[in-house]
């Protein structure tokens, strides 16, 4: 099993879980700007997918933050081990699909299963009955990439009938400006399980990942042990 379940006797967050879960709309959204160049300027050097670089460097993020691992799965909440990716991409037929690559520790292994992964979707219909129904899978982030705009806000398409407590982070188009090559990062997250604090956190860390990719795609295992 790849999670544990959270007390809410003992829970710190108890009372504020209860609180929000009575809400009818219980997301909130951030969106900020990260500096890239650093990252871009790595993955040009090194003939690295960029895209990948990022959708790596965030699942270690997610990883590396408990908030972000908590799911509420019917009346429980649970805490899962390890976090991959389900990532919105654009298949060649320019309508989306989706995309899931599992949890990988090395940046080699993330972008052989990314690779593997976008050429199965990409290729394939999307049929909207195949989904209907289905139990939402828990151990992941849900991602999306704007590449044509460098937005300032963003909402994700909702049932908000269905409790869904799965991050949603969009990446837009990296801009140059006097700050840098800077990158507009949507963070939407259930306030049941953390607050702006824990999202300022995601934030940072990010935002560090961005500044030495180097050495984190050759240590990215040991670096949060």
């Amino acid at each position: 099993m790849n999670y544990q379940l959270i007390d809410l006797s003992t829970w710190k967050r108890g009372e504020h879980f209860k609180f929000y879960q009575q809400a009818s709309h219980p997301w909130f959204n951030i969106v900020a700007n990260v500096d890239a160049g650093k990252l871009i300027a790595t993955c040009k050097a090194n003939n690295i997918s960029f895209s990948h670089a990022y959708l790596y460097l965030t699942q270690i993020a997610i990883n590396s933050h408990e908030a972000f691992k908590i799911r509420i799965v019917e009346e429980e909440v649970r805490i899962y081990q390890e976090i991959g990716v389900s990532c919105a991409v654009l298949a060649v037929d320019d309508t989306m699909r989706f995309c899931d690559i599992p949890y990988a520790a090395s940046f080699n292994e993330f972008d052989k299963a990314a690779l593997a992964a976008q050429h199965n979707v990409k290729n394939s219909p999307f049929i909207a009955d195949e989904f209907v129904g289905q139990t939402m899978k828990q151990d992941v982030v849900h991602m999306s990439v704007i590449p044509w705009l460098n937005f300032t806000s963003f909402s994700n398409a909702r049932n908000s009938a269905m409790v869904d407590s799965i991050p949603k982070v969009v990446y837009g188009k990296a801009t140059t400006t006097t700050e840098g090559l800077m990158m507009p990062l949507s963070v939407e997250v259930h306030h049941g399980v953390m607050d702006g604090l824990q999202v300022g956190q995601f934030f940072e860390t990010v935002q560090m990942l961005f500044n030495d990719p180097s050495q984190l795609m050759a240590n990215a295992k040991t670096l949060f042990k």
